[in-house]
């Protein structure tokens, strides 16, 4: 169609849309609207076969207020509840003041058979772009289903404001995602008097974030987040660029619906959405071949990395783990019990591997994994019926929410750029100092690495308790992300190299929102070893380390260098802040004679990775909510609030 005869027809339909606006469809005909837009009769029948066929245009803009909306990246998008939220609210408002003619569409979609098809397409279409994002068929069908029901109920009551009840019957059904087995209440709370406790958290990674999230839960705690960087979210950080969505290392969740971010998805109300790498098309590389991944009992009995025997030895050993039997937790370290194991060496080395890949760490170190770890990761892994999994939109979707729930407590800052250079003990209050301030605190919680730790309490009273952990190494890898203009290949959506410890997911198979449109994303990483005689050797091994990669590109994924659009290597990236090997020595949350509370990946607490800062966080975030409900049920102030001790 030209362009004029375009807006010639874009006009008709305006005109014709706010007459029955105005006036109702049923009171408008089509000499009315030809007499408004100075058209011919043959004209209007040239673009349209009746008034009813403009009446099935109204779809068509709620169309394009969609197509809008799924443009947005995930960095445009705080939480996913926000996001969908504000989808709806666009389109409500787009027919907020065309109530009659609303009414009339959908009393006509049940007499003419082109009207309805028309608006169950539409239906449809709001359905799959909501799917895009809430890839769980059950919550998308029930928002659209709640949205076309406020619509329809309003269309046959008063003209009340359609926007409010649209806000309110979503809340209801967030609040019903978000917890299951309860039920939508209206509380207030009772004003009364109650000592303000004043919490410092130092760091604004996950584990700051987190225990700052629900310490800002409580109204007789305020506090101040310091982080010393100009963004929030640590090593989980996300950015942009060329229109790709690019994450400081992997962000899979392994065993979602067994892992602490779920625990924290109800009791904080978060609202992200994951999908499922599909474990069919998970690979390992040995020798030149490649086998389906050993993720679960079917994909056991299929691989090609064992024989027959092997596979029933490794199916044995994994129901063992399941059922908490298996001998490998009475061993100090996985060697020890490959020392004295009587497994065939394609089995040993599978283990091996498999702490590797969920270790991020390299074969010597795999080894010295604690046995008794070892077995409480897996039992839970293999339990699991999500085993890897990505939340759709990044880090960021998680990260973004964490901040603003803190922000919008009105109870706590978050400083960025304001690193805290100093602390003290006076007057019976901690006093940390920064580089343009100095405040006090009752309670100081270090969210950041330990070796950050050690450094920040040097020449304290306090530096003799750490120093034992002074010497953690930390979990490094190399991290190598190409974005690419189109899909190159698509073989698999994960292939692991077990000859040279390195893999390569394909992010964009399972994570479209991270993408332009028709773009790959994929993100290449190595196990790197940290041993080495000086840095010549340490420069030789990691350049090693990079060829490696781009041949694996090369292998499987030919034209990925014609079609390159982004490129981000780190060759030494920090995963986890202390290798979880037993030479090392986990951080404790709170340490005998130092009056701080710790928590982050090289702390205490369940699970490997992001899920160890997560847990930790929300146990030190429980001590201080327990001493401060202590703190307020006492008649007068604390002779020592916040005094050190053990």
């Amino acid at each position: 169609m030209r362009i004029n005869t375009r807006k010639k027809r874009d006009a008709v339909i305006g005109t014709a849309l706010r007459l029955f606006t105005e006036k109702g469809y049923e009171n408008v005909s089509v000499e009315e609207i030809i007499a408004a837009t100075g058209t011919s009769k043959g004209t209007f029948y040239h673009y349209f076969r009746g008034k009813e066929e403009i009446l099935a245009e109204f779809g068509n803009r709620q169309r394009t207020i969609i197509d809008q909306w799924l443009k947005r990246t995930p960095k445009q998008v705080e939480s996913l509840e926000g996001h969908l939220n504000g989808l709806f609210l666009d389109l409500t408002s787009n027919i907020q003041n065309a109530h009659r003619l609303h009414r009339s569409l959908i009393g006509l979609s049940l007499l003419n058979d082109a009207l309805y098809e028309k608006q169950q397409a539409d239906i449809q279409y709001l359905y799959d772009s909501v799917l895009r994002w809430l890839p769980e068929p059950g919550r998308a069908e029930l928002l659209v289903s709640v949205y076309f029901g406020t619509i329809v109920r309003w269309c046959f009551s008063g003209e009340d404001d359609l926007a409010e009840r649209m806000k309110a019957n979503l809340a209801h059904v967030w609040n019903g995602l978000r917890h299951p087995q309860s039920e939508a209440v209206f509380r207030v709370s009772t004003p009364k008097e109650e000592r303000s406790m004043r919490v410092a958290v130092i760091g604004g990674g996950l584990a700051g974030l987190t225990a700052a999230s629900y310490l800002s839960e409580l109204e007789n705690i305020e506090g101040v987040l310091f982080e010393r960087s100009p963004h929030l979210g640590g090593r989980a950080f996300t950015y942009e660029k060329a229109g790709f969505t690019l994450n400081y290392g992997a962000h899979a969740i392994y065993g979602i619906d067994r892992h602490e971010i779920s625990t924290l998805e109800k009791e904080l109300a978060l609202s992200f959405s994951s999908k499922q790498v599909d474990k069919r098309r998970v690979m390992y590389a040995k020798n030149g071949q490649i086998a389906t991944a050993p993720l679960d009992f079917v994909n056991i009995m299929k691989t090609g990395l064992l024989n027959t025997m092997e596979k029933v030895r490794f199916v044995a050993e994994a129901a063992a783990i399941i059922a908490h039997i298996h001998t490998m937790k009475n061993y100090p370290t996985l060697g020890d019990y490959l020392a004295e194991s009587n497994a065939s060496e394609d089995v040993k080395e599978l283990w091996e591997h498999l702490v590797c890949s969920n270790f991020f760490i390299a074969p010597e170190d795999a080894r010295k994994v604690s046995g008794a770890v070892i077995s409480e990761y897996y039992h839970n892994l293999f339990l699991s019926t999500r085993p890897v999994n990505y939340v759709l939109g990044s880090w960021a979707v998680i990260t973004n929410q964490l901040k603003q729930k803190i922000e919008t407590s009105n109870r706590w800052n978050i400083l960025l750029q304001e690193g805290v250079d100093s602390i003290r003990y006076a007057d019976k209050k901690f006093v940390l100092r920064t580089k343009n301030r100095e405040e006090t605190f009752d309670k100081v919680i270090f969210a950041m690495p330990v070796q950050q730790v050690c450094k920040l309490l040097k020449n304290t009273a306090w530096e003799p308790f750490l120093a034992e952990y002074e010497g953690n190494t930390p979990t490094e890898v190399m991290v190598y992300d190409i974005g690419l203009s189109r899909v190159v290949a698509r073989p698999f959506n994960y292939i692991s190299d077990m000859d040279n410890k390195m893999f390569i997911t394909d992010v964009s198979a399972t994570d479209h929102t991270l993408v332009p449109e028709g773009g790959q994303l994929l993100q290449a990483i190595a196990y790197l070893n940290d041993e080495f005689e000086d840095e010549e050797e340490r420069k030789a091994y990691l350049d090693q380390k990079m060829e490696q990669m781009e041949r694996l590109f090369d292998r499987h994924y030919p034209g990925w260098r014609e079609a390159l659009a982004v490129k981000r290597v780190s060759k030494k990236a920090m995963v986890s802040s202390v290798k979880n090997i037993a030479t090392n020595k986990l951080l404790p949350n709170r340490l005998e004679n130092v009056p701080f509370y710790f928590c982050g990946d090289g702390c205490v607490g369940k699970g490997e990775l992001a899920e160890r800062a997560f847990s930790s966080a929300r146990r030190v975030a429980q001590m201080i909510a327990a001493e401060a409900k202590a703190m307020s049920a006492k008649p007068a102030a604390p002779a020592h609030a916040g005094e050190p001790r053990g």
